[in-house]
């Protein structure tokens, strides 16, 4: 089949390579034919030079013969194209001011819809760098009826779905890890994963170096391996393939380094730098605290709901085996990329529909450029319907030059959006969840869209003005003075595309105002601490050391006594979660005088393990008793303190100092209520403080704390002292994290900030795009009207009543822009409303201060052609006609 068509065509295709050839060749045989028939006619008697003349009216129209033979052996439609593109080319470079705004005009949209969309592709819809990674999940707890959603796993309910599930080739639990290492005698603590030993096989990850786990690495007693990222390989050994079976220190006692695995692998969300095994059996100790995270890997032909039935089945399962625990738990399967993005997907969205508005505003605006130019080619395309071209070669025409201006917008787009992607790129907070490790870059699948969107522009902005300006009345466009009127039926259109333009902007307006004042009040919100002179630091404490709860409680007091006694530090205390770091513990509890707790059915509370001095370091008011002291020691009498919502919730209108309660968490004697704190924020800022108890690091101690240091001054002044006061107390336990909280408090509000200073610049696009669309609509319309304007000032019109008729029409137009846009803000700044804080999406401070910022930007815009309006002279104005 493609052999006959490249037998039809062969000419064809000859013909764009040797078109030249083939025009001389033509030419040739006309002249053979011609110079035949003269000769022919000579023959009869005819005389030489009338012989010429009949051999022509003989062989007919010779320029009708050379357009049909050109029509055989070439493509029509494809020279049609190619002539129409050469015309708009030479038409848009015969108008540089015009091309020069159009194009970077569409540069501005293009760019950065190409920008964010490169964010997009990379975060939402580019596949996780696993093999398969659609049959990836991650498994929840859940408890629908206490709120509890996406909950972290308790590790014996974790092995009961391992072991009685049928939809799973594979299951892995992990969990986060300070590990402390000893690299050339100096203390270094890195974020690593406990893992179980499915972990690298769930992911089919195969190491660069060595071996990952197996599963006698999951026994107790045979954990003792790790295993390195290849950055940290190379950043700290340099490299160097005899690591292998070498030994390091790892939270103490050495281990054996079994294998280093590809540059780049990491999980979404988490930047390990190391991974060790995490030993789950079945025992005393796995029974209480949910802490884990599960991942899985569907089996062949299983499909999510199957799985989620099956899981089902399993908590039913765990709930029976351990009523106390698990009664009213179940489970919830995700799609490990669903879960991998849920956090950012919302505003990603959000933000590419807002640079999509960008671009349709940029669409309209050019879309009225051309209308507008349109004005000075009515009589053009006149002449050529005259001439014979259809409506459908004038529309191909002006498109083509629609596609034109489209294809350079890109081009230029491209440089605007690499550029602006570098500064997107840098504006990302560090703590943002991004499920790939990988660079963010301009790439194949990113051109492609680029490309999409110039097409679609073109369409958008090209198609309406080439259907109304192809549409020509040939007597009336060709009179005198039609040029002046010839377009006047395109006023509604272009007012069509300002309203458009006004209303996209007014949108965007309030989706940046309502994130505004979102972040206003969230800024405004006391967390319940004083943030400032504060300076933090996160240790993990060595299990090989301090296994025993006595010794370390009495370890990390030897730490803040010491670092109370350097200069500089006003107090110290500990934590073992910093606030506003997205960190929570929970704990069930019941009275005293009641049977103990049961974690399925009794009220619950958060917790902290803190010790004493921590309030007072953080500036947390005591409401009622005191604070933990001295005589709060491991092994005396229990304690605790619980903050303000814990009175009003559980014991309202009671004095709760002396009440004992029963914490799961802590050991089984009562704990007696000691003092009363003020609320504050735990998680973050858009959090309202919850019931909270705080039991004393000398009593039930973690193995990880944050220490928090008051300073008299500025805290980065005590860093270094206050490490090296660590060290002092032990010289193998390494610090990490060591940052003041006001740079905590600022990190907790980067995302929400991040969100807001890409709107109002978009927002601030958008404006001026309608800005200029306006001015150049009723600069236009005043120029068209520079007649009438003038006979109005001749028969005795105020230059203040010719300035108002020009405002009057500019509002009018941005009051129906206001009235489209305020019922489209009511329908899509829903979208917004998981990502505001104490704000509704239909805020009406919100709208109003939008309109009116719409309408301020909307009548400056018109000023200068208002100005220009009334300075028309009549008789300078009535002397053209």
């Amino acid at each position: 089949m493609f052999s006959e068509w490249l037998n039809r065509n062969r000419l064809r295709l000859k013909a764009l390579f040797q078109r030249k050839q083939l025009d001389r060749d033509l030419e040739d045989e006309l002249a053979f034919h011609l110079a035949m028939r003269a000769e022919s006619n000579i023959a009869s008697g005819v005389e030489a030079r009338e012989a010429g003349y009949a051999a022509r009216r003989q062989v007919g129209n010779v320029t009708s013969l050379r357009e049909r033979s050109r029509e055989m052996w070439t493509f029509a439609s494809f020279e049609t194209l190619w002539q129409d593109l050469r015309f708009g080319t030479r038409m848009l470079r015969k108008n540089p001011g015009f091309t020069l705004v159009a194009v970077l005009t569409l540069a501005l949209g293009i760019g950065a819809n190409t920008a964010i969309f490169s964010v997009v592709d990379a975060v939402l819809l580019r596949p996780l760098p696993f093999p398969e990674s659609d049959r990836l999940v991650r498994i929840w707890e859940t408890k629908p009826e206490r709120g509890y959603f996406r909950n972290v796993v308790n590790g014996l309910n974790f092995l009961d779905w391992r072991d009685h599930n049928n939809s799973f080739q594979s299951m892995a639990a992990i969990s986060d890890a300070t590990i402390n290492l000893k690299i050339n005698g100096e203390p270094l603590a890195v974020q690593g994963l406990s893992v179980s030993p499915e972990f690298f096989s769930v992911l089919r990850a195969s190491p660069y170096l060595g071996r990952t786990f197996t599963a006698e690495d999951g026994i107790p007693g045979r954990d003792n391996v790790v295993i390195l990222s290849y950055e940290f390989w190379q950043k700290e050994f340099g490299g160097r393939p005899g690591i292998i079976g070498s030994k390091l220190d790892v939270n103490g006692p050495p281990v054996e380094v079994v294998g280093v695995m590809p540059q780049g692998f990491s999980l979404p969300k988490y930047k390990a730098r190391a991974w060790i095994p995490l030993a789950i059996v079945r025992s005393k100790d796995w029974q209480g605290g949910r802490f884990l995270s599960v991942l899985a890997r569907l089996r062949d032909g299983v499909t999510f709901e199957q799985a989620q039935q099956d899981m089902f089945r399993v908590a039913n399962f765990t709930a029976e085996q351990r009523p106390d625990f698990d009664k009213g738990w179940s489970a919830e399967v995700v799609p490990f990329q669903q879960d991998a993005t849920h956090e950012v997907r919302r505003p990603l969205v959000v933000l590419l529909a807002a640079v999509g508005f960008v671009l349709l505003i940029a669409c309209a605006n050019v879309a009225n450029l051309l209308l507008m130019r349109g004005t000075g080619r009515h009589r053009e395309t006149a002449v050529r319907a005259a001439l014979g071209a259809s409506r459908k070669r004038i529309v191909q025409q002006l498109l083509l030059e629609g596609l034109l201006l489209s294809v350079a917008g890109t081009a230029v787009g491209m440089a605007f959006a690499n550029w602006g992607l570098r500064g997107l790129l840098a504006m990302i907070p560090a703590s943002t969840p991004l499920p790939h490790s990988g660079p963010i870059d301009i790439d194949g699948r990113v051109f492609a869209f680029a490309f999409a969107a110039s097409l679609l522009t073109a369409i958008v902005f090209g198609l309406v003005p080439a259907m109304r300006l192809s549409r020509v009345n040939l007597q009336d466009a060709l009179k005198q003075g039609a040029l002046r009127s010839g377009v006047g039926g395109n006023r509604t259109l272009r007012h069509s595309f300002v309203v458009i333009e006004i209303a996209l902007a007014f949108l965007l307006s309030v989706g940046a105002g309502l994130m505004l004042r979102s972040f206003q009040r969230l800024i405004s919100v006391h967390p319940g601490f004083e943030p400032e002179h504060v300076l933090t630091m996160h240790i993990f404490t060595s299990p090989a050391k301090y296994s025993r709860d006595q010794k370390r409680s009495q370890y990390v007091e030897r730490l803040l006594n010491e670092i109370r006694n350097t200069p500089g530090v006003r107090s110290a205390g500990s934590t073992h979660f910093l606030p506003m770091t997205e960190k929570i513990s929970g704990s069930c509890f019941a009275p005293a005088d009641q049977p103990p707790p049961r974690p399925a059915d009794a009220p619950s509370a958060q917790f902290l393990i803190i010790s004493s001095g921590y309030f007072g370091t953080m500036g947390t008011q005591i409401l009622n008793g005191r604070d933990f002291n001295d005589r709060d020691a491991f092994g005396s009498r229990s304690v605790m303190i619980v903050n303000h919502a814990f009175v009003e919730r559980f014991l309202p209108g009671q004095d709760p100092l002396g009440k004992k309660f029963r914490v799961c968490w802590s050991n089984p004697d009562p704990a007696e209520i000691v003092g009363v704190v003020a609320d504050a924020r735990q998680a973050n800022l858009q959090d309202a403080p919850q019931p909270t108890i705080f039991l004393p690091n000398a009593q039930a101690p973690m193995y990880f704390a944050t220490l928090v240091v008051r300073a008299h001054g500025d805290p980065r002044q005590i860093m270094r002292s206050s490490e090296l006061a660590v060290h002092r107390v032990d010289p193998d336990q390494a610090v990490s994290d060591i940052q003041t909280m006001e740079s905590v408090l600022s990190d907790s509000v980067a995302s929400p900030r991040f969100q807001l200073a890409l709107l109002l610049i978009f927002a601030g696009i958008a404006l001026a795009l309608a800005m200029i669309g306006v001015y150049g609509v009723v600069s236009y319309s005043v120029r068209q009207r520079t007649q009438e304007l003038a006979i109005r000032i001749a028969l005795g019109a105020s230059a203040a009543d010719v300035a108002g008729m020009v405002l009057q029409e500019v509002v009018i137009l941005a009051a129906m822009a206001l009235i489209l846009g305020i019922a489209g803000a009511v329908a899509l700044t829903r979208l917004l409303s998981t990502l505001l804080f104490e704000v509704t999406p239909t805020d009406p401070a919100t709208l109003v201060s939008a309109s009116l910022v719409v309408l301020v930007v909307a009548t400056a815009a018109a000023f200068l052609p208002a100005r220009r309006a009334m300075c028309v002279d009549p008789m300078v104005a009535l002397r053209y006609e």
